[in-house]
């Protein structure tokens, strides 16, 4: 991540923390507890990707999108390998559809509906830095291999504090998984 864009992030992030602001969260449904780890339904959402810019993303939610609407920002964040790639998503607010989304202005955002889909969870504190991400999705694979669910596709991280909460941070490690209630 380049200077300007810490510095960016930074400042994005202070506002929001210092103004105290509370975040919607994604809606999911827990289906089931299984020992260390949930089995969750998600419904469809509207997101915003981008190949790991975090500031276009912030762009679009500031208004740099078609309606110049400026949009709330919400929890939780969540960090992907796409095709390679590694991309970023934001969680747009649930009065948000298919038909009120606007367009983004930047050529490095994609708005899009995701898939509804059932996935399992686990959660862990601290920054979730290279070496606690795989660790968790180890014990991700390990726990699923145990319960003898099928994971479908890899691994998402998802983030729900800014970086500058120090304690008490809220991470999670998800695997898209085929189940049938």
């Amino acid at each position: 991540m380049s200077f300007r864009l810490k510095i960016v992030m930074l400042a994005s992030i202070t506002f929001y923390t210092t103004m105290g602001q509370k975040y919607e969260t994604q809606p999911f449904r827990v289906v089931k507890n299984l020992q260390g780890l949930e089995i969750r339904y998600y419904p469809p959402v509207m997101k915003i990707q981008s190949d790991n810019n975090f500031g276009a993303l912030f762009g679009y939610i500031s208004g740099k999108n078609q309606d110049k609407a400026k949009i709330a920002m919400t929890t939780p964040v969540y960090m992907k390998d796409f095709d390679g790639q590694e991309v970023m998503e934001f969680v747009l607010p649930n009065s948000f559809k298919s038909v009120n989304t606007p367009a983004p202005e930047s050529p490095g955002v994609r708005v899009f509906e995701s898939k509804p889909g059932y996935f399992i969870a686990i959660g862990f504190g601290g920054y979730a830095k290279e070496k606690s991400k795989v660790k968790q999705t180890e014990r991700l694979i390990a726990l699923a291999k145990q319960h003898q669910l099928k994971l479908i596709g890899k691994p998402l991280l998802l983030v729900y504090n800014s970086p500058f909460r120090f304690f008490n941070r809220k991470n999670e490690m998800l695997f898209e998984i085929a189940y049938q209630e």
